[in-house]
């Protein structure tokens, strides 16, 4: 009898020793997962970075009430990158360092993201690219695949903006397309790669021309475009100053078609307000009308916002987020190095199409599953063309 009492007693002595580190266990098993969110809150990228956090956040939230990643419910930590490189990668060293995340999505300029891209790759943490399009993140990987093993893009490269705009140039029988944009990396390059890319079908920007994106004097740059009399304006400026590029191409009285990139234009609110006198089309990742995902995206995204999304800058970093759930719930571990070997291997589901990428860890975009749309304006919505045109 004495005997079973000292053993009894050995046992919950034992217990109190093991219940702290169960509940710590617990505790790990159920605390939130800190992903970190980097684009521009203010400066004249705000409206596209604002768009990029609210694409994250629907998507986090859809995620939560599943029941989170592995039982944990995402936590967005944010960083406020003012389009700016030097803040982009002190932003990037302080969710990593002080914050304690292993995961980023980010950046939003291409200047800013491979300022992050050396963060990820010092601190080989997990960084997800949805906007920046700059061939030099694939490069790296590319020429250095061991310390950039961590660096993802699911968004467009350069290549494939110009793949899908001279696709629609010569869709729409243009034999002198001009080339607008703002001062920043991707749009030069851009333009540059366009250049490539037309001249295998016979086919020269008559003009391809840059204003600031801080100080914009778009005027100047309109009137001699105008001398030269372009039959489509492909417009690379995703921000809002492209706003007064179209206010001032009609005051000049400028009949020409534009192509926008997207964002800021590709916005129906605006669109409605600028109520364009001339053919308006724009690049999307994905566009209500073109899947079934699409529409249930668009919709829960008008119901929590209170507007329809341009389809980009607004739903690629969501897709992202996705992403990144569901390599961790197949990794079942929190390990950057897991989730990156998984996602070479793998393909992943989002609103976009599905997601697997190449040896340059590039979104595999221009396949039936992943391919983007063209939409244009009917006067009080955009609809995406049909893949024929």
């Amino acid at each position: 009898m004495k005997r079973g009492k000292a053993t009894l007693a050995l046992i919950l002595l034992a217990s109190l020793f093991l219940l702290p580190s169960l509940s710590a266990a617990g505790s790990k098993r159920t605390a939130p997962l800190k992903v970190g969110v980097l684009c521009p809150l203010s400066g004249p990228f705000a409206p596209g970075g604002k768009s990029f956090l609210r694409s994250v956040t629907l998507a986090a939230e859809e995620i939560n009430e599943k029941g989170g990643v592995l039982g944990r419910p995402i936590l967005l930590v944010t960083g406020d990158s003012e389009g700016k490189v030097g803040r982009a990668r002190n932003e990037a060293l302080r969710l990593v360092d002080s914050e304690g995340v292993k995961f980023l999505i980010g950046a939003y300029l291409s200047e800013e993201t491979l300022g992050v891209v050396e963060v990820a790759a010092e601190r080989k943490v997990l960084l997800l690219v949805p906007i920046s399009a700059t061939e030099r993140i694939t490069g790296l990987v590319r020429e250095n695949p061991d310390r950039y093993s961590t660096v993802f893009r699911t968004g467009f490269s350069i290549s494939r903006w110009a793949e899908m705009i001279a696709r629609f140039i010569s869709a729409q029988g243009s034999r002198k397309p001009a080339f607008l944009g703002t001062a920043i990396r991707w749009n030069r390059e851009l333009a540059e790669k366009l250049e490539e890319v037309l001249s295998r079908q016979g086919i020269k920007l008559i003009i391809e021309d840059f204003y600031s994106p801080r100080r914009p004097v778009i005027k100047p740059i309109l009137l001699r475009l105008a001398l030269k009399k372009p039959d489509l304006i492909i417009l690379g400026d995703p921000g809002k100053n492209s706003i007064q590029a179209v206010r001032e191409m009609e005051e000049l009285g400028l009949k020409t078609p534009i192509l926008s990139v997207g964002g800021t234009l590709a916005d129906e609110r605006v669109a409605k307000d600028l109520s364009p006198k001339v053919p308006l089309y724009a690049l999307a990742a994905a566009y209500r009308g073109a899947s079934p995902e699409a529409d249930r995206y668009f919709d829960a995204f008008r119901k929590k916002y209170g507007y329809f999304p341009s389809g980009y800058s607004d739903t690629l970093p969501g897709d992202a987020l996705r992403i990144l759930a569901g390599a961790l719930q197949k990794a079942r571990e929190w390990s950057p190095k897991s989730v990156a070997s998984l996602l070479e291997k793998g393909t992943f589901p989002g609103v976009s199409g599905a997601y697997s990428f190449d040896e340059s860890h590039q979104a595999e975009w221009g396949t039936p599953s992943l391919s983007g749309v063209v939409v244009r304006w009917e006067g009080s919505r955009f609809v995406p063309l049909k893949p024929e045109k």
